[in-house]
């Protein structure tokens, strides 16, 4: 069944009993992947687990999504499984699932699926998964979209401030909540005492004051890089590893996405040119030459170790900086031996 945004939205207090999935998909990745980390967040404040799985891995396995989910059920505990990934080559997957004992829920985030997808398809017609469409914001929708965004974190901004931020971040939804976050620290903002967010703030401490940082060290690691990584690494800032992880987790993402494109028989170049949401031209290489080195199986790995290092940060588990360093030069060995096997 179709939902809209808001209503999958509530699903972070209260997951509907007869959803088994949620899908978040469309031409706004971004949107997507932040709603389903708002989604997450929400869940897991309630007390629920979270397990993450790649939705790539399903298209050789599609068992591996009913048995983690009555697996995990079988402990009792609450738990949500995340889905990273989806695509159609995890229909199959969903029809086992569906056909299975309930467990628990699956919050699932796939990209753009075209007309004629069989995953949306199903989807769109089974009342126990809930479809929704994330699509590409515009300029115009900026103050309703940055103001909704602010309003929990107790920020409060002009239009021609949500106009700014916008453009900064190119209506990327994730680095607007990151930049927002940062804001609210900045102002010392919070639902109970609201702060305004100025021009003057946004000079300050703005939205492409940092991000661009993060570029060339990512497209370097996927491209392996080692002597541009091993400069660039030594001279990030200190607190850059979630941001840093967290925009590897899209690349990674997106690549396999295009990376299963590509396994269908298109090049890398035209996988690139027929993305959603497009690449951003400057990049457009770095995606090319990342397409030809990484397998899908690298990707799935590549991406795993990414959120697992992210979720021992946010549990104090050591790894900080440090650990972020060693994994960005881990990850572009891989990239470097993987090009050295496919000449």
């Amino acid at each position: 069944m179709k939902i809209d945004p808001g209503r999958a939205a509530g699903f972070a207090t209260s997951w509907p009993a007869e959803v088994r999935l949620l899908l978040l998909h469309g031409p706004d990745e971004s949107a997507s992947r932040d709603l389903a980390g708002q989604i997450a967040a929400g869940q897991a404040k309630s007390g629920a687990g979270i397990t993450d799985l790649i939705g790539a891995a399903l298209k050789d396995d599609p068992q591996a999504l009913v048995a983690a989910v009555t697996s995990l059920s079988m402990f009792g505990d609450r738990e949500l499984l995340r889905l990273d990934g989806l695509d159609d080559g995890g229909t199959a997957a969903v029809e086992l699932l569906l056909a299975g004992p309930a467990g628990h829920p699956v919050l699932a985030t796939a990209g753009y699926l075209r007309k004629g997808s069989t995953l949306l398809a199903m989807a769109e017609a089974h009342p126990a998964i809930a479809a929704c469409m994330n699509r590409e914001p515009r300029a115009e929708d900026a103050p309703g979209l940055l103001g909704a965004m602010a309003a929990p974190l107790g920020l409060r901004m002009d239009r021609e401030v949500a106009a700014r931020l916008f453009e900064a971040s190119e209506g990327d939804r994730l680095v607007l909540r990151r930049e927002l976050e940062k804001f609210a620290l900045y102002k010392n903002a919070a639902p109970e005492a609201p702060q305004r967010l100025t021009l003057e703030d946004v000079a300050a401490l703005g939205a492409d004051t940092g991000e661009a940082e993060l570029f060339a060290p990512i497209g370097a690691v996927t491209t392996g890089d080692m002597e541009t990584v091993a400069e660039l690494v030594a001279r990030l800032p200190d607190g850059v590893g979630i941001p840093l992880l967290r925009a590897l987790e899209r690349r990674f993402a997106q690549l396999a996405q295009l990376r299963a494109e590509v396994d269908r028989g298109l090049s890398p170049a035209a996988a690139v040119d027929n993305a959603r949401p497009p690449v951003f031209f400057r990049e457009k290489s770095f995606y090319i030459k990342a397409l030809i080195i990484w397998s899908q199986r690298l990707l799935a790995a590549a991406l795993a170790d990414v959120l697992a290092a992210e979720r021992n940060i946010k549990a104090g588990g050591g790894v900080a900086d440090l650990g972020v360093q060693q994994l960005l030069l881990d990850l572009t060995r891989r990239a470097a031996m993987a090009e050295q096997r496919s000449r």
